[in-house]
């Protein structure tokens, strides 16, 4: 006999998504800052957590522009199914509650454990959906500080539901899917990713604008910050990348999710050269 943790599977993977796991709502890993199911839903007994795969051409697409659009897309499907299956549970009397797969984040100036200003503004999800992707089996997280999967490597895309409803767990795994090759961190344009620790104010800050320098801590660093932001100004339009970005949630860097060799699936179809992608950082 189907049990409702077998037909809400089913009815995800029917919904064209590629991989599903479900975890303990009360035993998620632990991110920074903690973000506990509990802490959105009190009564939370699971939490289901979703995967679509990323296009790979689209990933290795000559400029990120067009890997964003499919970002968009997959995000869409991810929120239409978890917005579905939230239904469906709560027609079952289980209060559930889906968590997109994109925005909105919560936005901290200061760190919500100790108080400090962060010296750059950081995001940060209402769940950690990585975390709870690696507390349902479903992958581990590399040293590209992304979750790799043993089907698609880094190239997913996540979204999550919290339910009242008593799913059965799946166990947590180990894969060591992340060897020592070091490819992300020789990719990786702003210095962000090291052997021993993944730094997110220059991610952030490169990611976001493009920008390999973070806001000066001091005056005598404010000569080269203007000169860098007066170079970019030569050949981008701020006002008009800003108004893309909002509408289409532009990004700027991928690349240590371009050279990463994990992923089954994409073995036979990945590209011998990865030529730099071209966004506003690079171009």
């Amino acid at each position: 006999m189907k049990t409702t943790t077998d037909m809400i599977k089913e009815t995800i993977l029917g919904s064209g998504i590629d991989l599903v796991g479900i975890a303990n709502a009360r035993e998620l890993i632990p991110a920074y800052p903690p973000r506990p199911a509990s802490a959105l839903m009190p009564s939370a007994q699971s939490v289901i957590v979703m995967a679509v795969a990323h296009s790979l051409g689209a990933v290795y697409s000559p400029d990120i522009m067009l890997w964003t659009r499919n970002k968009m897309q997959t995000s869409r499907l991810l929120d239409e199914t978890a917005e579905k299956v939230s239904r469906l549970l709560e027609q079952k009397d289980f209060l559930s509650l889906p968590i997109s797969a994109d925005k909105p984040v919560e936005i901290h100036k200061n760190d919500p454990a100790t108080g400090k200003k962060f010296r750059q503004t950081r995001t940060v999800g209402f769940l950690s959906l990585k975390h709870a992707a690696v507390s349902c089996g479903m992958g581990e997280i590399g040293k590209n500080n992304l979750l790799l999967t043993p089907e698609f490597g880094p190239h997913q895309r996540l979204c999550a539901i919290i339910t009242q409803a008593p799913l059965a767990p799946d166990p947590q795994r180990e894969f060591h899917l992340c060897k020592d090759c070091r490819r992300c961190i020789e990719a990786c344009p702003s210095g962000a990713l090291k052997p021993d620790r993944y730094d997110v104010d220059p991610c952030f800050v490169y990611w976001t604008f493009g920008f390999k320098r973070l806001p000066p801590l001091n005056i005598r660093e404010w000569p080269g910050y203007i000169r860098m932001i007066r170079r970019h100004m030569k050949r981008r339009d701020f006002l008009v990348e800003g108004g893309q970005t909002y509408i289409t949630d532009v990004d700027n860097c991928i690349e240590c999710m371009r050279v990463c060799p994990v992923g089954e699936k994409w073995k036979n179809i990945r590209p011998p050269k990865i030529p730099l992608q071209k966004s506003g950082g690079t171009g």
